[in-house]
């Protein structure tokens, strides 16, 4: 099967899960957000941790799945700070841990693992939250709409990028990102930012902020795309992973999920 179809038949099956997974019910959205937190850090130990044992790989991977449904289930409310007295037992027994590894530069490990659990963890545990923003019911439409519009930007970096695109945004660290890929990507997501207004599904914010997501998802997106092409130039790999035929690995898929996340939660947050 060439690329294209692999990663087209992948795309489909991989836009249909969060899809459906959203808009479910509650159970079927934390346990998507559980999988996607899951397998990336699995992916991000293997690939900062490639010499260490598998305990000390899921050790980061465990923590990381504790603080995701800490996150949400104990704090299930409107957006707070509250979560954050709840994470301290759990890096306090990180610490504690190392104490009987004998291992060798149990800092070192400790410090990939906090390091995976902020870059990871927090910005899903957040998406995890617009669910509960405003109220203390579930509520698919901000989740939703977020989901869309980080494709959407996605979708108008390529398109432009790939006709347009002369002028290089960050050559160094991603030498296909172009500003005309940008300027492509915050015009299609402000559209997509009108649409959604126009939907009562998508009510639980005003048009205004709508626009305002929209354009801090192709920032702070972006910001996270060259995050993970730095990461991986620092190690020499391509891809985080192969367990998305023609798309790579997991992380390959979220990366602008990582920095957009918290930038839309800490507006929301402020300004609501």
């Amino acid at each position: 099967m060439s690329n294209f179809w692999q990663r087209t038949i992948t795309g489909i099956f991989f836009v249909t899960a969060i899809v459906l997974c959203t808009i479910l019910n509650e159970w079927s959205f934390f346990i998507l957000l559980f999988v996607i937190n899951f397998l990336c850090l699995l992916e991000f130990f293997e690939l900062l941790l490639p010499d260490k044992s598998r305990t000390e790989k899921y050790l980061g991977v465990i923590a990381g799945s504790i603080i995701n449904g800490m996150f949400v289930f104990i704090s299930r409310n409107t957006l707070s700070f509250d979560w954050f007295y709840n994470l301290i037992p759990v890096f306090l027994l990180m610490f504690i841990i190392k104490l009987f590894e004998n291992t060798k530069r149990e800092f070192d490990t400790l410090a990939y693992q906090i390091l995976g659990i902020i870059y990871i963890s927090f910005p899903l545990s957040m998406l995890g939250k617009f669910a509960y923003f405003n109220t203390i019911e579930f509520d698919k439409g901000l989740p939703m709409g977020f989901f869309i519009l980080l494709w959407t930007s996605d979708t108008g970096a390529y398109l432009s990028g790939r006709s347009f695109g002369k002028h290089k945004l960050f050559e160094r660290v991603s030498p296909k990102k172009t500003w005309e890929g940008t300027i492509g990507a915050l015009l299609l997501a402000s559209g997509m930012a009108y649409l959604l207004s126009t939907f009562e599904f998508f009510d639980v914010v005003d048009r205004s902020d709508w626009f305002v997501i929209a354009a801090l998802i192709v920032v702070f997106g972006t910001f996270g795309d060259l995050m993970e092409s730095l990461l991986k130039r620092n190690i020499d790999i391509k891809d985080s992973g192969s367990i998305l035929p023609g798309h790579g690995g997991v992380m390959d898929r979220f990366d602008g999920l990582f920095l957009s996340v918290p930038a839309v939660y800490f507006y929301l947050l402020f300004t609501n």
